[in-house]
């Protein structure tokens, strides 16, 4: 049997490993766009930037694990990881961490506004 057949497992395993790793870059892009929500330059970058990385490592990857043999099942389990984790992420992930962020944001702005209100009514009562 050829080498490149036993080590099947191995490469379907780096393959995931390496789609389900790639897809946070596009969590970090995301995160780095919030803070430039408004400039397209950063917009365009950060996404080239995001899909070069994506690709070059699964050409990495592919060269590393499978000798840069380009088969199916290799860029089928690389990108399906990568849906998969993006997937995941996003609603069982993201979205319940949105949600308390967004309470706890409007616990604290709701206590800054108390706290205020308590400061005035000081001065007020000490002038």
């Amino acid at each position: 049997m050829l080498y490149e057949a036993l080590n099947q497992p191995q490469i379907f395993l780096y393959m995931c490993l390496g789609g389900f790793f790639t897809a946070f870059i596009f969590d970090i892009k995301s995160i780095l766009m919030y803070f430039f929500k408004k400039n397209h330059f950063f917009s365009h970058f950060f996404d080239f930037f995001a899909c070069f990385f994506v690709f070059f490592s699964f050409f990495y990857i592919n060269l590393l694990t499978n000798y840069g043999e380009l088969r199916l099942f290799t860029v089928t389990t690389f990108f399906l990881s990568f849906f998969i984790q993006r997937f995941f992420v996003k609603n069982f992930v993201a979205n319940p961490t949105l949600k308390c962020y967004n309470i706890l944001k409007g616990k604290l702005y709701e206590r800054r506004i108390v706290k205020s209100k308590r400061k005035e009514e000081n001065k007020n009562q000490n002038c």
